[in-house]
């Protein structure tokens, strides 16, 4: 987790040989599953907050929402300038107050892939809410690993039914008569149950 004052970090970013998709509640991106969007829309209709994600993208192709962020990919959207140039327009709405930094919190799949990242506008006002905002971003991010992560799962092979099926019947055992040299073997249980 990183979170910058933008203030303090004026240097610009330039992304001309890498190509990056932001979403929003609000915003969609072809090159981004529309999934991601639907998480911050969630969020922002239940809990008031508006986040944006950013994500490395490879123009022109499907939608990957499990390509794993390159190295330079991490060094720009963790830096301060892309969160200012790139995210902050899209906190500047009508008669709301103007961030003063973010926090920026990576999007980690199960595997340890790295996809994107969350961002969340900081307010002066907020400093004493900080570790719950920053908590929120967090539960926020994995909430959107787990619903990548479910849409990567393997789908389970369906079994086998219809004419091609083998139905076995399970014929019931016909009781034995117990041997009467075998006392040592009263103890076992005459039934015994499988549990899955």
């Amino acid at each position: 987790m990183n979170f910058f004052d933008f203030e303090h970090n004026p240097a610009s970013v330039q992304v001309d040989e890498l190509d990056f998709a932001v979403v929003t509640a609000r915003q969609r991106d072809r090159h981004v599953d529309a999934a991601i969007s639907d998480v911050l829309r969630v969020i922002h209709d239940k809990m008031g907050m508006h986040f944006v994600f950013a994500a490395e993208v490879l123009v022109g192709a499907e939608p990957e929402p499990s390509r794993e962020l390159s190295d330079a990919a991490q060094w720009y959207l963790f830096g301060s300038a892309f969160c200012r140039d790139m995210v902050m327009p899209h906190w500047m709405l009508p008669d709301a107050p103007v961030p003063t930094g973010c926090f920026t919190v990576p999007v980690v799949l199960a595997d340890g892939r790295v996809v994107g990242v969350i961002y969340a506008p900081r307010f002066a006002a907020d400093a004493g809410r900080e570790q719950q905002l920053l908590r929120q971003v967090e539960l926020s991010s994995q909430l959107i690993a787990r619903r990548i992560d479910e849409r990567n799962r393997p789908v389970a092979t369906p079994r086998a039914t219809g004419e091609s099926a083998t139905v076995t019947p399970i014929v019931e055992a016909q009781p034995q008569p117990e041997p009467a040299f075998a006392p040592q073997f009263e103890a076992i249980p005459r039934t015994w149950a499988l549990a899955a």
